[in-house]
């Protein structure tokens, strides 16, 4: 049986780095990318260098992940860009810099969805789970220091929908992972990576989909609100 592979794109020291030790000491192939990556490389880890303000460093990414081990059956979008915005004035923010928010955001999520779908047509695997890391902004309205990753976010959210049911009758798995504190209010700065690392391994190895926007609770797992 081939190995399972798990791609993480935007492996930060927070969420990514837990999400992938989570993964590699459950006998996953890993491979995470990031501006940072490229440094270390062994026989179940991958590092690759990317820059998710280009879409077409995802394609590379995959590329890179796909000659060496194959598909992967799982990927996490893990990457996120924000210019805070000043309250009175959200739409003071550069276009250029609104633009750069939106490739990471949405477009190079967009390619990152297109490349996994492409791969999954043709992998036997049992468990095929795309898991973007989203948070409240999709429906909390907006909140104008972070009004570029609002608008990200809920477009991401959007578009996991629209995989959900364009691709759920094929077997394929997609979540919107949304942390939240246990009175149901967003967890802002304070992420736990340990507890996305527990849900994104429980989701991955799920064969069945569950709600697509995934809410849950450290410690306490899917909650809804």
């Amino acid at each position: 049986m081939a190995a399972n592979i798990a791609f993480i794109l935007g492996a930060g020291p927070n969420i990514g780095q837990h999400v992938a030790k989570k993964f590699a000491a459950n006998g996953y192939k890993v491979a995470v990318s990031s501006r940072s990556g490229g440094s270390s490389t062994s026989d179940d880890v991958l590092s690759i260098k990317a820059d998710f303000t280009d879409p077409q460093t995802v394609v590379s990414a995959f590329k890179q992940v796909r000659d060496t081990w194959g598909d992967p059956n799982v990927v996490i979008y893990n990457a996120a860009g924000v210019h805070f915005a000043p309250p009175t004035d959200v739409f003071s923010i550069p276009s250029q810099a609104f633009e750069q928010d939106l490739s990471i955001n949405v477009s190079s999520l967009y390619t990152a969805l297109q490349e996994t779908v492409a791969g999954w047509k043709n992998l036997s695997s049992p468990s095929k789970v795309f898991i973007f890391t989203g948070n409240a902004l999709n429906t909390s309205g907006a909140i104008a220091p972070l009004f570029t990753l609002g608008v990200g976010k809920s477009a991401a959210a959007h578009l996991i929908d629209a995989a959900v049911k364009s691709y759920g009758p094929q077997g394929f798995k997609f979540y919107y992972a949304d942390e939240r504190n246990a009175d149901g209010s967003p967890v802002g700065n304070s992420i736990d990576g340990r507890a996305h690392a527990e849900t994104y391994f429980q989701l991955a190895e799920d064969l069945e989909q569950r709600t697509w926007d995934y809410t849950f609770v450290k410690l306490k797992g899917f909650t809804k609100f």
